[in-house]
């Protein structure tokens, strides 16, 4: 009989039974590795001699340290299926089969790939006692069998069938149990859930918006109706959008949310805030279901009748359909650069399907490809691509014309191309902040694009308007021509649509013997609303002001307002016939006084009106008025009740005077008292 050989021993040679070699397992064959960004996946098929079989070792060594893992494993196809979560940097991995003889060889180790992108989602799988579980996994981009857990256990264990990815594509937000609200990284293994909202209901489909500060989420209520409510990203009291809605989705401004309205059945364009006002509806969109806006803002994809992906553009239009099938879709999403939609469809007595779907240039979706699909007793919920991208930081949804637009492409792999890309215009290269200046007022719209060296291509926009328009600034105090006070208040203010930054004030002044100089600064980026100016006798003086906006646009100045405070009666050359006086009844306390017919004042001025200051009694008389030596006019200062320090205007000069101003008395034995004279060249 020929000798049985085992390895290189052949038996019944006459040998000692002692150098008998074991009969185990020769090593598994076509090992391989694939990673989820959290965990990892190992497949293998069985060795060649596969009968006897008592199971496999997975053999884990970090750092020269090695850890075995006994398993069975999962069938997929005709491999064998392990996976762990817990994903260590530089690990390798090796698989040995055993057999009640033993440990055979151990394959040869090897690790996984890098990371860039995997397909996050909502996995439900059987239990014991003819129950489900539902939990979030991963499933590894490209090569990925099977759906690797985020974490061993922990709160990513019982969840809902929804989750949301945040905008950078490094977390996902989801409910356990329906009861409170999470947020989790899935970028880096072992993080720990953060709880956002507790004690609540019904919670369900959730969204994150663009710039990563809030939540939206999908609230059942008894009646079986639906209410989105919104939280900060970083938890706290919610506030309810509206009611009646389903399926929010949100648009690039973070300003504004796409709902399905449970009414109309139409997708509906809602303001993001507490009792949101319907902002219009999107036509065509009647049987629209899972609405989700595409990272380039560009087009609303949607499930269409319930069996067939759509898009349509964010403006509205006519929907472009892909291919409709038997069963209906559960999820859709799109890719990180808005080229693909991910669908996840059921399938057939049981089990989902994903497929990946292409949306050309016009909007159009493509022919399917299957990329992962689980058997009949397991059920995929939402499923999104995730993976570090760029995001658009928080920013102001208006602007001024000088734009600086913050992002950030933490976590993608380097050396990166990044462009930004401003209304449509040329893309050009970029680093962050985006800055620009001289940006025109109205609507806008900013494209970061971030391509990886492996050509893995990330997309986000951001709308924004800009404020071009200046400020509109006036005086609120009222007109005057004089003040005989030595200081004076001016009010202002200014109406813009983004707020007033501040204000600067300047004036002029004008001697009466000499035009304006050069304005002097009285404040300068000032929040102050008025301003008080001292004023010296005999001067004018004219005040503007313009305002600046909150983004730095600065107003015209203003109309002047113009004013002069008089001079004093000393100011004034006194002929024969008059007597200074004192007394505090008088302007700046002095008076000069006059009974002598043909007794006069004069002072040279340039001027355009003039205003005399005088005392107006029952015995007052009256005085001349001459410009440059002619005769403007009689100024009767009678008045029935004593007025000290009345102003009278003069008679206007028919022309601008560049002359004296002559004051004669003309009513011999009257009281003629004159207290002041004030010039104005406006």
């Amino acid at each position: 009989m020929a000798p049985l050989v085992v390895g290189a021993i052949a038996l019944g040679a006459g040998l000692p039974a002692q150098a008998v070699t074991e009969a185990v397992p020769s090593v598994p064959l076509a090992v391989k590795a694939v990673g989820t960004f959290t965990g990892v996946e190992l497949r293998w098929q069985p060795p060649a001699d596969a009968d006897g079989l008592t199971g496999y070792l997975v053999h884990r060594t970090v750092n020269g340290t090695e850890t075995t893992y006994p398993t069975w494993g999962s069938w997929t196809g005709d491999e064998v299926a392990w996976s762990q979560s817990e994903r260590i940097a530089g690990a390798t991995y090796s698989v040995s089969a055993t057999s009640a003889d033993g440990e055979g060889p151990v394959s040869t180790p090897i690790t996984p790939a890098p990371t860039t992108e995997a397909i996050g989602l909502t996995h439900t799988v059987p239990v014991e006692g003819g129950n489900y579980r539902t939990y979030a996994g991963q499933v590894a981009v490209p090569g990925g069998t099977q759906v690797v857990p985020l974490a061993a256990d922990g709160p990513t264990h019982v969840i809902g069938g929804s989750i949301a990815t945040s905008p950078d594509g490094r977390e996902i937000v989801f409910a356990k149990g329906q009861e409170s609200l999470w947020r989790v990284r899935t970028d880096v293994p072992g993080a720990t859930p953060v709880q956002l909202v507790s004690g609540s209901t019904g919670i369900y489909r959730m969204a994150w918006s663009p710039d990563g500060t809030r939540i939206v989420y999908e609230r059942l209520q008894p009646d079986s109706s639906s209410c989105l409510d919104m939280v900060a990203a970083t938890g706290g009291t919610p506030v309810r959008i509206g009611c009646h809605l389903l399926m929010p989705t949100w648009l690039p401004d973070s300003q504004t949310i796409i709902a399905k309205d449970q009414f109309q059945g139409l997708l509906q364009r809602i303001q993001a805030r507490a009792n949101g006002a319907v902002l219009s509806s999107i036509a065509g969109t009647q049987q629209a279901t899972y609405p989700e806006v595409s990272p380039d803002g560009r087009w609303i994809g949607f499930v269409s009748g319930g069996n067939a992906p759509a898009v349509i553009p964010v403006g509205g239009g006519s929907p472009k359909l892909g291919e409709a099938g038997e069963q209906q879709l559960a999820s859709i999403a799109w890719s990180p650069d808005g080229a693909k939609l991910l669908i996840n469809r059921y399938v057939a007595h049981g089990g989902n399907v994903l497929k990946v779907v292409p949306v050309d240039a016009a909007g159009q979706p493509g022919a399917a490809v299957n990329v992962f699909q689980r058997p009949w007793d397991e059920r995929l919920g939402t499923a999104a691509w995730q993976g570090p991208r760029v995001a658009i930081k928080p920013t102001a949804t208006v602007n001024g014309p000088n734009v600086s637009i913050p992002f950030t492409t933490t976590g993608m792999a380097t050396p990166l191309t990044v462009t930004c890309q401003l209304d449509g215009g040329p893309a050009t290269a970029c680093t962050s902040p985006y800055t620009k200046t001289g940006v025109a007022g109205g609507a806008h719209v900013l494209q970061v694009k971030a391509v990886e060296p492996g050509g893995r291509a990330t997309v986000a926009v951001r709308s924004f308007t800009v404020d071009a328009v200046a400020p509109a600034v006036r005086f609120t105090s009222g007109a005057f021509e004089l003040t005989k006070a030595a200081s004076v208040s001016l009010a202002y203010a200014a109406t813009d649509s983004s707020g007033v930054g501040s204000y600067d004030v300047r004036y002029r002044t004008a001697t009466y013997l000499a035009n304006f100089g050069g304005y002097v600064n009285a404040a300068s980026a000032t929040k102050a609303t008025s301003i008080t100016l001292n004023v010296a006798a005999g001067n004018e003086y004219c005040v503007s002001v313009r305002a600046r906006d909150v983004f730095g646009t600065v107003s015209a100045w203003s109309a002047e307002r113009c004013f002069s405070r008089p001079m004093d009666d000393r100011a004034l050359t006194a002929t024969a016939g008059w007597s200074r006086g004192a007394n505090g009844v008088y302007y700046l306390g002095t008076v000069t006084s006059s009974g002598a017919n043909g007794a006069s004042l004069t002072r040279t001025v340039q001027a355009k009106r003039l205003y005399l200051i005088a005392t107006r009694c029952g015995s007052c008389g009256s005085v001349q008025v001459y410009y440059g030596g002619r005769s403007a006019g009689t100024i009767n200062l009678n008045n029935a009740t004593t007025q000290y320090q009345a102003v009278i205007a003069l008679p206007t000069p028919a022309a601008f005077l560049s002359g004296t101003v002559q004051l004669t008395v003309r009513s011999p034995a009257m009281t003629h008292q004159i207290d002041g004279l004030a010039v104005r060249r406006t």
